[in-house]
């Protein structure tokens, strides 16, 4: 008898070793898990076509006002940690190998690519250009302080709409990483801080839209324009479509702040949001692309904007998951 209650009681130990062995192996395999490593996959995407798309523009590198190879190279580095990103997500989705150390280093890889990618593409040869080149082009009916306005509220575009890419990747990579080291999201607290944040990058983007579709539209008159205002990520054919996109990209990241300090209309929100994206492809992406002669820029515009406001529609969804979970805990 003595040594039956013995097997009884090894075989209820092995029992609940492999209840924590399975607890601990499905550990990663929850929904805002799932979630946030197939959004980092995208991410990570459409951080290596952004690469890609900018290299292939410095194939062949010319003498410049601004360091070509220097772009070119930084160019590269994107494209590295995208498909770095690509490649730990994918692992992580198809054959569920990775841990946190991986996610840590591709964090680290990240952090100092991105910020170098950054500083050159979004800040350096802008602001090169801005102080150096004080001609208007001719097709423009601007005067030098006018196109200066156009060029810098282009300039905060850029960083809005980069940091959105770029520091979205970034904000979903530490999303997994916390979930494989704690088996869980870091909580509604910092899942409103987030929200926070990127409803802010989107109301400026938006505003910095407005802004500069109004003075082209002021001085220029109503589109077409032919050729476009281009000066990324701005193209302008119809300034109309601009301001329309860049007030409701403004109307969704000031709601998605309301949210945030209210706790409510989580949905309303992630639709709103949601509705925004597809105004912003019917109206600054499809069909000034195609009208202003470049139609290869649908793929990295609709990526950028996706960012922009996808960010604000995870946040958001993340966060009133993690408000549910904790009333149930």
């Amino acid at each position: 008898m003595a040594v039956d209650s013995e097997k009884v009681e090894l075989s209820s130990m092995d029992a609940e070793l492999d209840v924590e062995a399975q607890k601990e192996s499905n550990k990663g395999l929850s929904r805002g898990f799932l979630t946030a490593v197939g959004l980092f996959v995208l991410w990570s995407y459409l951080v290596m076509n952004e690469g890609a798309m900018r290299a292939f523009r410095f194939a062949d590198p010319q003498p410049g006002p601004f360091s070509q190879s220097l772009l070119l190279v930084s160019a590269c580095g994107e494209i590295l940690f995208g498909l770095a990103g690509v490649l730990v997500g994918g692992a992580l989705l198809l054959v569920k190998a990775g841990n946190k150390m991986i996610t840590t280093a591709w964090m680290a890889l990240a952090f100092v690519l991105g910020w170098f990618v950054f500083t050159v593409w979004v800040l350096a040869a802008p602001i090169n250009d801005l102080v150096n080149d004080r001609q208007v082009p001719p097709a423009y009916n601007l005067t030098l302080p006018q196109y200066d306005c156009v060029r810098v509220f282009a300039l905060l575009s850029g960083i809005s709409w980069c940091f959105a890419l770029q520091g979205g990747q970034f904000m979903i990579g530490n999303v997994v990483r916390k979930h494989q080291v704690d088996g869980k999201s870091q909580g509604s607290g910092y899942s409103k801080k987030r929200l926070l944040l990127w409803a802010i990058n989107l109301t400026l983007g938006g505003l910095y839209f407005i802004i500069g579709g109004s003075v082209v539209r002021a001085y220029m008159g109503p589109g077409p324009y032919d050729p476009p205002v281009v000066e990324e990520p701005m193209l302008i054919v119809y300034p109309e479509l601009t301001i329309t996109a860049g007030v409701f990209q403004l109307l969704a990241g000031v709601f998605g702040c309301v949210v945030a300090q209210t706790r409510k209309w989580f949905t309303l929100c992630v639709s709103m949001v949601a509705f925004t994206w597809v105004l912003s492809l019917a109206t600054i992406v499809w069909p000034q692309s195609y009208l202003g002669g470049f139609p290869g820029g649908t793929t990295l515009l609709a990526g950028l904007t996706l960012a922009l406001c996808g960010n604000v529609a995870y946040s958001c969804s993340e966060f009133a998951q993690n408000i549910q979970e904790e009333k149930n805990e």
